[in-house]
């Protein structure tokens, strides 16, 4: 079983998340870069079986499934996240976009070959404990012809950059995985990729109490650990008349089978 729990834990931050995909432009982003990719799918007439791989809370989910258009009767939906609040907020948020009751697991269970038509991962593998085992995994588990999405930010990424600050301020490295660390596992295997760029911003008024909701959000468990005062001047650089602003990007993959 792939599991997604190593390296950060969400279930301390629930609220310190939701702060950041309401001041956030990344969703957005990304549905504007999947949509088109899905579109052929939903509009084949032949029944779709989709991963959600990581969905948390399930929000992203919804907006992924209101753009795409799948005809409930033609879409069975399969969900995998650990986090068991969140796990059962998104198989009840999801449930209504398919005739079929929603599965739901904390982690990829086995024998799940050529299972599944279309793969979603949305910014999960930064915290995948075996990143070539699960990337594998999910490849295998694609059928012919099937189509995997995923989103990833790389070293070039602003929020990527202050995660490294803060660890280095601990002497420490990254326990995180970067896009350069997918696209050099999906070599190894063997995968091709097409690869997109996703600019998106991050803004937010510029009280101490916002910063520290966003850095709880990018450090999980590991932020206890670190000076605050020390990290929390991270954000000066990026101050604009009362506000935090953040611009930056990502990378979206659209893998064939």
């Amino acid at each position: 079983m792939s599991s997604l729990d190593s390296s950060k834990q969400f279930d301390s931050i629930h609220d310190d998340y939701t702060f950041f995909e309401e001041h956030a432009s990344e969703a957005e982003g990304d549905l504007q870069g999947y949509l088109p990719c899905v579109s052929p799918l939903a509009q084949s007439g032949q029944v779709v079986r989709l991963l959600d791989f990581g969905c948390g809370d399930g929000r992203f989910s919804v907006r992924f499934l209101s753009g795409a258009g799948f005809l409930p009767d033609k879409l069975t939906i399969s969900l995998v996240e650990p986090d068991a609040g969140y796990r059962q907020q998104a198989a009840t948020l999801t449930q209504a976009f398919t005739a079929t009751p929603v599965s739901a697991w904390p982690a990829l269970p086995a024998g799940r070959e050529d299972s599944f038509d279309l793969v979603l991962a949305n910014h999960v593998f930064y915290y995948v404990n075996e990143l070539s085992e699960t990337l594998g995994q999910i490849l295998h588990s694609l059928t012919a012809g099937g189509l995997f999405l995923m989103s990833m930010a790389g070293s070039d990424n602003v929020l990527m950059k202050l995660i490294e600050a803060s660890f280095s301020s601990l002497h420490q490295p990254m326990p995180y995985h970067r896009a350069e660390d997918v696209e050099a596992t999906l070599a190894q295997l063997g995968q091709s990729f097409k690869k997109q760029e996703v600019h998106y911003q991050l803004i937010f008024p510029d009280l101490k109490e916002n910063r520290l909701k966003i850095l709880r959000f990018l450090l999980g468990d590991h932020f206890a650990q670190m000076e605050q005062r020390q990290i929390l001047k991270l954000f000066d650089a990026y101050t604009r008349e009362g506000r935090v602003v953040i611009q930056t990007f990502h990378y979206q993959y659209v893998i064939g089978k």
